[in-house]
Order: C-alpha cells, then sequence, then structure tokens
C-alpha cells in the first residue's frame, strides 16, 4: 500500500457521502480553506487529521491511501443534463460511486480471469449512415438472440465481458452511464430507482453506446435510443403485433416484450404500425389515464437479475478463500458501506460433524 496521502480520494469521500466542502468542514470544526488546500494536494494532512477524515466520513484510513485514477463523468451523461435538471450534487454523487466500483472491480478482476460467451461488437454509427436498427439486427444476430423478445438482455450483456452494476442514483435523475476505459472490462452503471421495464431500456442504450460510439456526438442519445427501441422490440417480429392497438393490446403486449406501454406505443409510430393521428389518439388516451406517469401496477414483471459482479465476489470467497473482513480491507471499505454497495453474504461453510 502507498505511504502517499491521495487528496482524491478524500472528494471522492465527501461526494459520496452527499458532503459539500463547507459541510464537511464545518462538521469537523476546521475551516473549509484548510479543507480544500488539502483536496487539491497543497497540504499533506496530519496523522490526526486523517483519523478524524477516517471517523467523519467512515472509510478506513487505508482508503485515503488508494493511487487508483479518478475518472469523470462520460460525455453522455452531459448530454442528458441539458435537457434535465440534474443538480451538481447529484453528478458528484454518481461520479463517485461509479469510481469507487471502478477501483473496487480493478482489485478484484486481477485474481480473476472472465470468460466471454460473446464479443462485444464496434459498430460505428457513421458507417451505417447513422441506421441504428441495422446495427441493433446485426448486434441480435452476432450474439444468436432469437427472434421475438429477449428473455433476459442482462445474461446476454454479462456474457459479452460487460460489468453491470446496479446502483442507488437519485430516482428520476440519471438511469444509467456507461465507462469504457482501458485495463478494465466495459461497465455499464445502472439505476434501482426505476421500473424493470424501465431498466432493461435503459441497459439497452447504453449498450447502444457501447457498441456504436467511440467519439461523442450531438445526436448520440437519440442514437442509443433507437437502437434500444430496435434491439428490444425488432420491426420484423413486433410489426403486426402493433397493428391496430388499443390500450388493452399494450397492456397485454407488456410483458411479453418486457417495455413499457409507451416504448410499445412509440415503437409503433416510429415503424409505421400506427398512422399519426391513431398515435396521436392513443397518447391522448394513456395521458388522461395517468399512464405516462404510472402505468397499471398489474403489468410490473421483476427486474432483470445480474450476476457477474456477485460471482466475481464468490470466486473470492469460495474459490480463493477470502473471508468477508479480507474483501472490505483490500476494497477499503466500511462493513455498512460493503453491504450497501454488493448486497453480497458468504455462503456458510459446510461443516462434518463425526
Amino acid at each position: 500500500m502507498s505511504t502517499t496521502f491521495n487528496p482524491e480520494m478524500l472528494q471522492l469521500a465527501r461526494q459520496f457521502r452527499g458532503l459539500s466542502q463547507s459541510a464537511l468542514s464545518k462538521s469537523m470544526s476546521i475551516t473549509q480553506g484548510y479543507l480544500s488546500k488539502i483536496e487539491n494536494g497543497l497540504m499533506e494532512p496530519a496523522e490526526e487529521m486523517i483519523e478524524a477524515l477516517c471517523k467523519c466520513l467512515a472509510f478506513p484510513r487505508e482508503y485515503f491511501f488508494n493511487q487508483d485514477r479518478v475518472y469523470g463523468l462520460p460525455v453522455s451523461v452531459h448530454a442528458y443534463r441539458k435537457k434535465a435538471t440534474v443538480p451538481q450534487k447529484t453528478l458528484d454523487a454518481i461520479q463517485a460511486e461509479m469510481n469507487l466500483r471502478i477501483m473496487h472491480y480493478r482489485k478484484l478482476l486481477k485474481s480473476v480471469d472472465l470468460a466471454k460467451d460473446y464479443e462485444l461488437p464496434y459498430l460505428d454509427i457513421d458507417q451505417y449512415n447513422g441506421d441504428a436498427d441495422e446495427i441493433a439486427f446485426l448486434v441480435r444476430r452476432s450474439w444468436m438472440i432469437p427472434d421475438g423478445p429477449i428473455k433476459n438482455l442482462a445474461d446476454f450483456v454479462e456474457r459479452a465481458g460487460v460489468l453491470i452494476f446496479v446502483c442507488d442514483f437519485p430516482a428520476g435523475k440519471i438511469d444509467g452511464v456507461t465507462l469504457a476505459i482501458r485495463g478494465m472490462p466495459p461497465c455499464i452503471f445502472l439505476s434501482k430507482n426505476q421500473s424493470a421495464d424501465r431498466m432493461r431500456f435503459s441497459l439497452a442504450h447504453e449498450l447502444g453506446h457501447l457498441v456504436m460510439h467511440r467519439q461523442p456526438s450531438p445526436t448520440m442519445e437519440e442514437e442509443a435510443n433507437k437502437f434500444a427501441a430496435a434491439l428490444l422490440m425488432p420491426e420484423k417480429d413486433i410489426f403486426y403485433q402493433l397493428k391496430n392497438i388499443s390500450i388493452q393490446s399494450l397492456a397485454a403486449l407488456k410483458p411479453v416484450w418486457k417495455v413499457s406501454m409507451g416504448a410499445l406505443l412509440y415503437r409503433a409510430g416510429t415503424i409505421g404500425a400506427i398512422t399519426k393521428s391513431q398515435s396521436d389518439y392513443m397518447w391522448r388516451q394513456i395521458g388522461s389515464l395517468g399512464y405516462r406517469l404510472r402505468e397499471p401496477a398489474e403489468l410490473d414483471f421483476p427486474h432483470e437479475k445480474t450476476n457477474l459482479t456477485s460471482e466475481i465476489l464468490e470466486l473470492h470467497t469460495e474459490d480463493l478463500g477470502y473471508s468477508l473482513e479480507d474483501l472490505m480491507s483490500i476494497l477499503g471499505l466500511a462493513p455498512e458501506d460493503f453491504g450497501n454497495l454488493y448486497n453480497f453474504k458468504q455462503k456458510p461453510r459446510l461443516s462434518i460433524v463425526k
């Protein structure tokens, strides 16, 4: 372990706790200027200050000496922010959780060789003349996804070597974040504070970024949405099911395709299964029934389970002999944070009674 205090870890810990510099400095009875200089690397904290930071932020001492690189949020998040009111404090908290999870799994993956069933293709959207539907078709074919609804999208994505993290992002703010960095598998971070149908669409949207985008563009969010719709609802498979749709047929199709009624209706309009006047009428009906805000609870279905990140933790405890205390130590986490972030419990070891 390094013996050099890393000020970036202090900033991450503060943001993870949702604290401003002002709030943290007040709770520690120090000036904000002093804290700011420590965070900016202008002052080295004394040992008693490090102990105070550990106590106030509830991070173990070794955490603050981690020398991992800190990553900013990808451009797709900032593109989204232009269209929605997302406070900087929320973005800071998301960035902090994202970085903590990356640091954790960079350490864990040193002992793991990930086996992939599928390759994650890169199909530049510009080389396909902006045709996100064609790219979605090619992804389905390269992963040998059967025609019709995808039963478990998360399983296909994980089998392509992508780490999916389900995070406690503030509800209704940011649904998903994607990060592809050197030395790590591609990572998708999904907010757990969204419905199952929305989370599936968010996962497909973030997959679209991984597949289609290496450079940011003004149209990347729209392209990722088109990709997600085409991946989950291929035109050739769903077109005739969306002809002359009604509220009742939308409700019947939702649990089959595992997308929202709104997504089905929007797809019906974009592929020409219904006319604009039919679409406008249906949207008015959905609005009058309050389904734009909340679709009928009886149509809800369970969230897809992600397995890969838990399997990596399980490998350490089952095969490599790590205890939970060992894991928390190498990750630099207090027990409560370990439980909140990973909800992982070590399987009890069988004992032979003679």
